[in-house]
């Protein structure tokens, strides 16, 4: 199986659809000053994972890094909510994505690059296909257009590794007192960990990067909708 990283269209490129979107999220982490690694927050977003039951107003609110007693104790409120092996970042967002929307959109957007928003009938084409791992979240948009199709954002779940070749000299290792995973800074020239890559899935992250990775059958599929402004570059895999 072929794996290739979504990304935006070139800046001089034309693009094909006028869509776009304003939004936020109803639930945030924030950043965390931990006493062994200094003040820290990353990113990461989680549409799927519903909060709403849990009673902690500071989640709904976007502030800066807090102290880490309070970040520990906001983290196990999270916690439950998210299967075991994915990590709780400082920094990182939960909930659909709520806001106003216009303009026309293709069957896949990547605009900003670490979010991607399919339109309703690339979300059915992908399930009917068979796909797997496809978490399509349906965002929750107001918009003048009384016929605009619904839109979902694709939740991507860091299983995957860069092979440690390409990520080179700077990185900062976990730290085990926070769980802030291991930091690098994300190379030009990047290919998997084969033996990390969850297998059967068809869309999932990697730790310590944003971008979205997704199967040749996920790529094959959605390109049938017809013209997108998206690119897809090819991961290779050692």
């Amino acid at each position: 199986m072929r794996y290739f990283e979504i990304r935006g269209p070139p800046r001089d490129a034309e693009w094909q659809w006028s869509g776009e979107y304003r939004t936020h999220r109803r639930w945030h982490l924030p950043g965390v000053e931990c006493p062994r690694c200094g003040t820290w927050a990353g990113m990461g977003a989680y549409p799927s994972v519903d909060l709403s039951g849990v009673e902690e107003p500071m989640l709904a609110q976007v502030t800066g890094p807090t102290s880490f007693a309070e970040y520990m104790r906001l983290v196990a409120l999270i916690r439950p909510f998210l299967p075991p092996e994915i990590p709780i970042k400082g920094g990182s967002s939960f909930g659909p994505m709520v806001g106003t929307a216009r303009g026309k959109f293709g069957p896949i957007s990547c605009d900003p690059p670490w979010e991607v928003v399919l339109r309703e009938d690339a979300v059915e084409l992908l399930k009917a296909e068979g796909l797997t791992g496809i978490i399509a979240v349906r965002m929750e948009l107001r918009s003048r257009r009384s016929n605009m199709p619904a839109l979902y954002e694709l939740e991507k779940r860091p299983l995957a590794k860069l092979h440690p070749d390409c990520i080179g000299e700077w990185k900062t290792p976990p730290c085990d007192v926070c769980g802030r995973p291991e930091m690098f800074d994300l190379p030009p020239k990047r290919w998997l960990l084969r033996s990390s890559i969850p297998e059967g899935l068809d869309v999932f992250g990697n730790h310590g990067a944003n971008p979205y990775v997704v199967s040749e059958r996920f790529v094959e599929v959605v390109q049938r909708l017809g013209p997108a402004d998206v690119t897809y570059q090819e991961l290779p895999a050692e």
